[in-house]
C-alpha cells in the first residue's frame, strides 16, 4: 500500500468541509446589472456609431464597453465560491482559485458578521456575512476542520467591514448601469 501526496485542486475535492456561494440577492443584482448594461451599452454604441465623427462618440463607445466589462466582472466575483477544508481556504471558480493554505493561517477570528483569516505573511482575508450564503455553516466549517479559530462575540471592526467587497461591488454595478444609461442618452443626442 502506498500514500500519495496530491496538491490542492487535483482530485481530492472530498476534503472540502464546505463550499459556499454568494447570497442570492447580490448575485441576482449583479446578473440583472450585466443584462441591463449589455442591452443599453449595445444601444449606446450603435447610436454613437451613427455619428463617429462627433466628439463624444468615442467616449460613448469606450465608456459603454467599460461599464459592460465592470458589470461582467461583478457577475464573475459573485459567482466565485469559498471552500473550507482541512487543507485551508480557497476562493474562486472550480480549479481557478486563490488559496490560503492551512500552514499559512495563524489565526481565524470569528466575529458575529465576518470571518477574518490572518496569515503569517500577506493580507488578511475577510469573509462578510453580507456577502456569503449560509454564513453560520461557514463559521462551523472553520471550527470543524480544526483551523485555529478564536470566537469574538461582537461585530467585526470597521477596518474589516470596509475590506469586505460586497457593498462596494453592488455600488459599482448600480453606478455602471446608471452610467451606461447616461452614455446612451448622450449618444442619442449626437
Amino acid at each position: 500500500m502506498a500514500a500519495v501526496d496530491t496538491p490542492p485542486g487535483l482530485g481530492l475535492d472530498a476534503l472540502a468541509h464546505g463550499s459556499f456561494a454568494a447570497r442570492r440577492g447580490p448575485r441576482r443584482l449583479a446578473e440583472l446589472g450585466l443584462r441591463v448594461t449589455l442591452v443599453i451599452g449595445v444601444a449606446a454604441i450603435a447610436l454613437a456609431l451613427r455619428r463617429p465623427d462627433a466628439a463624444p462618440a468615442s467616449t460613448c463607445v469606450v465608456g459603454a464597453l467599460t461599464m459592460m466589462a465592470l458589470t461582467g466582472l461583478g457577475v464573475a466575483v459573485r459567482r466565485a465560491q469559498v471552500s473550507i477544508g482541512s487543507d485551508g481556504v480557497s476562493w474562486g471558480w472550480g480549479r481557478w482559485t486563490v488559496r490560503m493554505d492551512r500552514d499559512r493561517i495563524v489565526k481565524v477570528e470569528l466575529f458575529d458578521d465576518a470571518i477574518a483569516l490572518r496569515p503569517r505573511r500577506g493580507s488578511t482575508w475577510f469573509l462578510s456575512r453580507r456577502d456569503w450564503d449560509r454564513f453560520e455553516a461557514m463559521r462551523r466549517a472553520v471550527v470543524a476542520v480544526g483551523l485555529p479559530a478564536d470566537e469574538r462575540a461582537r461585530r467585526a471592526p470597521l477596518a474589516a467591514r470596509l475590506q469586505s467587497y460586497g457593498r462596494v461591488l453592488d455600488a459599482i454595478i448600480v453606478l455602471a448601469t446608471a452610467t451606461v444609461a447616461l452614455l446612451a442618452l448622450i449618444a442619442a443626442g449626437l
